[in-house]
């Protein structure tokens, strides 16, 4: 175990704590490298903590700092892998990453994936191909998937493990930053969903509160990953006789239509999914939606090319 070498990669979500006090605000992603029991930890953010642009820096603390990060994913690497993720995690100027920081376009998010591209270490896209230049999604816990679906250079190392911890408290403003990123298409589907989750809660004498917020959000994942283009109803089911729990239904038509279109999930289930996991399963179905259309608009150009190979 000791001559071993390892990646850990890392996601903070927004209102993780922090060993220096307070939480933070819009999350994080960062990495450790070890070799045998030595440890290096390699993160980015701006030198001026809380700004959106500026110069940035590596901090060599965060595994430190983050106080049980939401995700985190360990993988055996080789020595090579290991040098690669050092090289670049203590000077990324040298290999082509920009260090001033950017919260949209140039974060700790680009940083990682950047050191991870460099050493080999790729996301696995829809077609099981290695995207080599991946960049990362726009908000730390989008990659939770992504960086799931990188292929373990050592597939059947015990050194192999994933852990998840559960998702801090946030405030307010925490929360709101998810829902401001939302395009507006699907900002108006929550609200929509919204308002008939707050219908149901007023007709159960109750209040629209934080567990209606975690079914709202979860139901529009729901909607998306069934792919609903809108949301006219919600609809609570009945309580199954097998004692199987309710399910809450999303459906895109008038109820009574037979070509309605409707998807499920138990309601249980959608009032202890945090709103941030269900956010980030709800950017993760757009950027696969995105990725299929834009792999069908390039499926007829390859055809064309291969006809003239395929003639005579």
């Amino acid at each position: 175990m000791d001559d071993k070498y390892a990646v850990t990669l890392y996601v903070a979500a927004p209102g993780t704590p922090l060993l220096d006090g307070g939480t933070s605000a819009a999350g994080h992603m960062y990495y450790t490298v070890t070799h045998g029991k030595e440890q290096t930890s390699f993160g980015f953010a701006p030198i001026e903590h809380g700004v959106m642009s500026g110069p940035g820096k590596v901090y060599n603390d965060d595994a430190d700092q983050y106080q049980k990060p939401f995700y985190q994913r360990t993988m055996e690497i080789s020595k090579d892998q290991y040098e690669k993720l050092m090289e670049f995690g203590a000077k990324p100027g040298e290999h082509g990453f920009n260090t001033q920081y950017h919260g949209a376009m140039n974060s700790c998010i680009d940083y990682t994936w950047g050191a991870v591209n460099y050493a080999g270490l790729h996301r696995t896209d829809l077609k099981f191909i290695q995207d080599k230049d991946f960049e990362g999604g726009l908000k730390p816990l989008s990659n939770v998937e992504y960086i799931r679906s990188i292929k373990a250079p050592v597939p059947d190392s015990e050194l192999n493990t994933e852990q998840y911890n559960p998702m801090p408290e946030r405030t307010l403003l925490q929360r709101v930053i998810s829902d401001a990123q939302l395009p507006n298409k699907d900002r108006e589907m929550l609200n929509t969903i919204r308002e008939q989750v707050a219908g149901i809660d007023q007709q159960h004498g109750r209040a629209y509160d934080a567990t209606s917020e975690k079914i709202s959000v979860g139901l529009l994942a729901t909607a998306k990953e069934s792919g609903l283009s809108r949301v006219d109803h919600v609809v609570l089911g009945n309580t199954p006789s097998d004692g199987a729990g309710q399910r809450l239904f999303v459906v895109q038509g008038e109820l009574d239509n037979p070509a309605h279109l409707r998807a499920s999930i138990k309601a249980a289930e959608a009032a202890r999914t945090p709103v941030e996991q269900s956010f980030a399963k709800v950017e993760q179905i757009s950027n696969t939606q995105q990725e299929r259309a834009l792999a069908a608009q390039q499926e007829p150009a390859l055809e064309q090319s291969r006809a003239p190979m395929q003639m005579g």
